[in-house]
C-alpha cells in the first residue's frame, strides 16, 4: 500500500506540473492528466462526496485523502465528536484532488516577488481564514512525520505553537535542523538563507503571507491538500479576481461572508 501511494504521489507531481492545457479546458492531476470528462464517476466515494456529477479522482484517491485527513485530526474521541465548522472547511481543502476545477487553481503566481515557484496553488482568503490553525487549538493536531513514509513517527502538537505566524516585514523561515518539531516554522528579522521555504523567495512577508494560515497551508504535514505537496500555496483576496472569473482561487461555498 505504501509503495502504491508513493507511485500515485510521483505521478501526480509530474502531471500537475504540466498545468492546464492552453485552451483552458479543466484537467485532472491524479487520473492520467486528461480532461475532467474522462474521469470515471462509477466508483462510490466515501469522503470527497461533493462532486457527484463530475470529479477528478477515483475511490482509491478518496481513501488516501480520508486517511490523511483523519490522521491529522487524531486527537481522541471527545474532540472528534465536538462541533467545529473549521473541520468541514478543512475537508473541502483536503478534497482538492477530486475537485473538477482543480487545474484552474494551479497557475503561475500572482505575487512573483514573494513566490519563486513557476506555479502556485491558489486558495481564496476566506477559505484560508476558515481553516486557520487557531480553530484547532482547543484539541490539537497530530503532526505527520512524513505523509509518504509511515515509518517516521507522528507527534501531537499545539497548532498555535507550531504555526505562530509572523509580524509584518519579518521573514518566514522553515528549518530542518532546529526545534522540537523539526522541521519548524520560525520568524526572523534577517534573511532565512538555507531555511527559505520551498517555492518562496527570501524576502519579508506582507499581508496574508505573514499569517498562521499561510504556514499551515504550506506545510506538507499539515493542511496542504494531499497530492499537492510540491506546490506552494498562495492566498488570494477574492476581490482581486477579474470580473467574471469564477474560479480565481479555491474556496468553500458554505462559508458565510463576514461583510
Amino acid at each position: 500500500m505504501a509503495n502504491t501511494i508513493q507511485w500515485l504521489f510521483i505521478y501526480c507531481v509530474i502531471v500537475a506540473s504540466q498545468g492546464p492545457p492552453n485552451n483552458g479546458e479543466r484537467t485532472c492531476s491524479v487520473t492520467l492528466g486528461g480532461p475532467v470528462s474522462q474521469t470515471s464517476t462509477a466508483g462510490t466515494m466515501s469522503f470527497c462526496t461533493a462532486f457527484p456529477q463530475e470529479r477528478c479522482c477515483l475511490p482509491v484517491h478518496d481513501e488516501y485523502v480520508k486517511s490523511t485527513f483523519y490522521a491529522l485530526l487524531d486527537s481522541g474521541y471527545i474532540c472528534a465528536s465536538a462541533t467545529n465548522t473549521a473541520i468541514a472547511h478543512l475537508q473541502t481543502m483536503f478534497c482538492l484532488a477530486c475537485d473538477p476545477s482543480m487545474s484552474l487553481y494551479l497557475t503561475p503566481p500572482r505575487n512573483t516577488t514573494f513566490f519563486s515557484a513557476p506555479q502556485t496553488l491558489k486558495v481564496c482568503r476566506a477559505l484560508a481564514d476558515a481553516v486557520s490553525p487557531y480553530y484547532f487549538s482547543d484539541c490539537g493536531l497530530t503532526y505527520a512525520g512524513d505523509r509518504n513514509n509511515l515509518c517516521i513517527p507522528k507527534t501531537a502538537i499545539s497548532p498555535n505553537m507550531v504555526f505562530p505566524g509572523c509580524s509584518e516585514g519579518q521573514n518566514i523561515c522553515y528549518s530542518t535542523t532546529q526545534g522540537y518539531y523539526s522541521p519548524i516554522w520560525y520568524c526572523s528579522s534577517s534573511p532565512c538563507g538555507p531555511d527559505t521555504p520551498f517555492g518562496l523567495n527570501d524576502i519579508p512577508c506582507s499581508g496574508p503571507t505573514c499569517t498562521p494560515a499561510f504556514q499551515f497551508l504550506n506545510d506538507n504535514r499539515a493542511a496542504k491538500p494531499p497530492f499537492f505537496e510540491p506546490f506552494a500555496v498562495e492566498i488570494i483576496d477574492e476581490s482581486t479576481c477579474a470580473p467574471g472569473e469564477s474560479s480565481c482561487c479555491m474556496t468553500d461555498s458554505s462559508i458565510v461572508p463576514t461583510s
